[in-house]
Parts: structure tokens; C-alpha cells; sequence
């Protein structure tokens, strides 16, 4: 029997996909994990073994020996690729990690120079953030759009004009950025921008580049188009697709600017499927933490400082100049809803996983936003104060997402608490979330996690 799993977070990213998509791999036994998105969170994960890692390229199955194959779909860095590759063989013994790696030639590839872009772009913006993580995915995949003819895929790594197409997507970036440069940055961000611009014209770090992507030519097993369809769907048993970001910074349903450049909903993994022609089950699984969380700048309602050391003690050394801050705050279920009419609603979905309960569990209290005040707009929130979904693709789009946004950080968030009993224990707390979640979402709830392993999660 054929089978695929999508894994889909339902915020903004850091919703704990790396971990639903260990222990999925893991109990199911999978044979592959399709990478699907950009190539530059983190998807952690911890071993009942000791082994912890953040993946960004190799799927969160390795550690059990589950291949990975990198889809069309994903944008990926190529020096963030061979850095993991490294990481995997010299702190987690890994012999040759692209053993278990195959990636598709169409796939783009993101150069250091995009992520010079993606960085300056930011630096630019002052105390008005958008936030990025800076390797310049999103970068590469817009100039993909703009710029076709310029754009690096992984079947060139092999060609002898290589050279040639990584210098002239450092001259579309020295023309690109020649006037934001001149730009009055913040005193702080001054050291950073002048280390910045000397990279674009180092010929020294034009050399490093190009012998880095010649070598990951040389390591990566690049395959065509097909591979997918007849290698990989073609065999019984499970394929795992391990999303990237989230709903919430959807390029057209999250609220802009604070988004990705790619499509984060689960019908596009569902499109690579059909393009197959695959005649297996479809199971889709959305992801969330107990609690809200958002790394980065853009509209969080629950938003509470005060919650912080409670439920991420030290989050603070996560922190950076790019991605911004973390905040975390009350579970919103308003959000959550949202996500979910963005995805097609609550029949979309197999279940729900949810993640860090344990954390919930220590502080002995459930702080669950279910509506807010002050959402009265009627182009933006319904009657009953939940926000609108609208359709579209399109720069009229982006600006009403934008206006949305600007509603939310207006918005009161209503906070109920439920008393959690110390004496709990995982069964009926699982019985808990799933009374509380399927009522007010629709969707029931397949998994809780009380902890950082596969171990440490409870599936039904």
C-alpha cells in the first residue's frame, strides 16, 4: 500500500514539524521524505539515542536511515547544504550523508550573494522589520520570476559555464543594491553592512563560492524530473512530505510583508503529487505548538512577554539581527482557524499534531485565546469576529493581506485558562486537547507531544 503523509505548520514556522516528522518516519517505518519549501529553517529533533540536530535539507528521518529527496519545490542553499553535510558526518557520524540524498536537477539554487541581498534588504528597513533568515531563499526563488535567465539550478553545478552564471548573478546584485547601499543605516548596522558590500566585490570570496558549488556538483546525486515519480511514488509503503514555514507566512494568505516568497499551503505539495499521476492515500497533518509562537517580526495578538521564561526558558540566545525576536503568547485559536480556512477548511485535514505540551503541563495552566475584541471591520473580520479569507494572487491581494495585519496588531485577544491537574497523566491530557481542539477547529488531534523524543509522543 501506498501512502503519503503531508506535514503542514499552521502558523507562522517553528511549529515543531521536525519533530511530528521524526516520529511519523519512524512509526511508520518510511522509506523517503520529500523535502518541500526552502532550504533554511531548522527543523530540530532529538533521539531517545542522545543524537540532536537542526535540519534544513536532509529530512528529519535520517538519523533511522530514511532517504530524502529534494524536490522541484524546494529552494535550496548550497552552501547551507554542504555545511549540513559536515555537520551530519563530523558531530553526528555520518559517513557520507549524500548517500541518503537525491535531489532534483530543476531545483534553484540559492547563491551567498542572494543571501547578501536578503540581508542588506533587511538592514535596510531599520526599526521597521519584515523579518528574513537571511541565506537568501527567497531572494533567489523571486529572482527565479524576474530574472529566469540568470537563475542557478542544480543541473549546472556540473557545467563548464558555471563560473560565468554565479558572476553574473553578483553583477545583478551589485545593480540591484547600488542605490539601496546608499542608504542611512542604522549606526548599529554599519560594521555589518560595510563586511556586506566588500563580499559583493571580493574576488577571493567569488573563487570560494564557485569551488563550493563545483564540489557539491561533484558530492550531490542529481537526478531528472522523473526520478520522483518512478523511484520514489512508484514503491509501496510511506513517503513523508516535510513542509517548510507556515500557513501564516503564506506569499499570499500570510500577512505581507512579514511572509515568504513561496507557497506554504498544503494543496501545492498535493499538486507535486498529482503531477505523477500518484494513486496513493493523501493524509495531511497540520502542526502546532500548545501555545502561540511567532520568531520574527509581524502580528501576533496573544503576544506576551511575561510568558516567555515560562515556556521557552533562554529563547532569548535564539535571537538574531535577521530573523528578530521570539514571542510567544496564549494559543490562538483565531489564528488557527484562519490557517485552516486558508488551507480549504477543517475537512482538509487527517488531524492535528500538537507540540510542547509538556510545556503547558509544568506551568499547570492552558491560556487559550478563542476571539478578540475590537475586530469589527467587515471587509476584514466576519460577524462573529473571525478574520475573512480572500482569494487571490496578486499585488491588490498582498496589499489587502497587508491591511489585515495592520487589523490584527488592533485586536484584544480574550484569554481563557484551563487549569491543568498535576496528576494528568499523557492519556488524559491527550483526551484533554483533543475534547478541547476538535470542538473549537473541527479537526480531531492524532498526536501530542510530552517531550523532546519519538518516545515522548502519544499518537491515537
Amino acid at each position: 500500500m501506498k501512502k503519503t503523509y503531508i506535514v503542514t505548520d499552521a502558523g507562522p514556522g517553528d511549529g515543531g514539524k521536525g519533530e511530528v516528522v521524526h516520529k511519523i518516519s519512524t512509526m511508520t517505518k518510511a522509506h523517503t521524505i520529500i523535502k518541500d519549501g526552502g532550504g533554511q529553517g531548522s527543523h530540530g529533533i532529538e533521539t531517545i539515542d542522545g543524537l540532536r540536530f537542526a535540519f534544513s535539507h536532509w529530512g528529519c528521518g535520517t538519523f533511522e536511515g530514511v532517504k530524502t529527496h529534494i524536490s522541484t519545490r524546494l529552494v535550496t542553499s548550497i552552501e547551507g547544504i554542504m555545511n549540513e553535510a559536515e555537520a551530519l558526518r563530523y558531530t553526528c557520524g555520518i559517513h557520507d550523508p549524500f548517500e541518503l540524498l537525491t535531489i532534483d536537477e530543476q531545483v534553484i539554487c540559492a547563491t551567498p550573494y542572494h543571501g547578501i541581498a536578503s540581508r542588506l534588504k533587511e538592514m535596510a528597513l531599520g526599526k521597521n522589520p519584515r523579518g528574513t533568515i537571511g541565506t537568501g531563499i527567497g531572494e533567489a526563488y523571486r529572482d527565479s520570476e524576474r530574472l529566469p535567465e540568470l537563475i542557478i539550478r542544480v543541473k549546472d553545478l556540473k557545467n563548464n559555464d558555471l563560473i560565468k552564471k554565479i558572476k553574473a548573478v553578483r553583477d545583478q546584485q551589485i545593480s540591484d543594491l547600488a542605490e539601496l547601499v546608499k542608504h542611512d543605516f542604522l549606526k548599529e548596522d554599519r560594521s555589518l553592512i560595510k563586511k556586506e558590500t566588500d563580499l559583493l566585490y571580493d574576488e577571493g570570496f567569488l573563487d570560494y563560492i564557485v569551488n563550493r558549488f563545483k564540489k557539491a556538483g561533484k558530492k550531490l546525486n542529481i537526478v531528472d524530473p522523473e526520478y520522483l515519480k518512478q523511484r520514489i511514488l512508484s514503491l509501496d509503503g510511506t513517503v513523508v512530505i516535510e513542509k517548510s514555514h507556515g500557513v501564516l507566512t503564506d506569499h499570499y494568505q500570510g500577512f505581507h510583508p512579514h511572509t515568504s516568497a513561496i507557497r506554504t499551503l498544503p494543496r501545492f505539495s498535493e499538486a507535486l503529487l498529482h503531477d505523477t499521476n500518484y494513486d496513493g492515500k493523501i493524509i495531511n497533518i497540520l502542526v502546532h505548538r500548545a501555545y502561540q509562537i511567532r520568531h520574527g517580526a509581524g502580528p501576533m495578538p496573544t503576544a506576551d512577554p511575561k510568558m516567555i521564561e515560562k515556556l521557552l526558558p533562554g529563547s532569548h540566545k535564539q535571537e538574531n539581527r535577521y530573523q528578530g525576536k521570539i514571542r510567544v503568547g496564549p494559543l490562538d485559536l483565531v489564528l488557527l482557524r484562519y490557517a485552516i480556512k486558508c488551507c480549504g477548511g477543517p475537512d482538509k485535514f487527517d488531524g492535528l499534531a500538537i507540540t510542547w505540551f509538556d510545556q503547558i503541563q509544568n506551568n499547570g495552566a492552558w491560556h487559550i485565546c478563542d476571539r478578540y475584541s475590537n475586530a469589527q471591520d467587515p471587509n476584514y473580520f466576519t460577524s462573529g469576529g473571525e478574520l475573512k479569507v480572500r482569494p487571490g494572487d496578486d499585488d491588490r491581494q498582498l496589499l489587502h493581506q497587508e491591511n489585515l495585519g495592520q487589523k490584527l496588531l488592533k485586536c484584544i485577544p480574550q484569554i481563557d485558562t484551563i487549569k491543568i491537574d498535576p496528576k494528568a497523566n499523557h492519556d488524559q491530557l491527550f483526551e484533554l486537547c483533543n475534547q478541547v481542539l476538535k470542538q473549537k477547529l473541527g479537526i480531531p488531534v492524532r498526536m501530542v507531544s510530552f517531550g523532546t523524543t519519538e518516545k515522548n509522543k502519544l499518537c491515537k
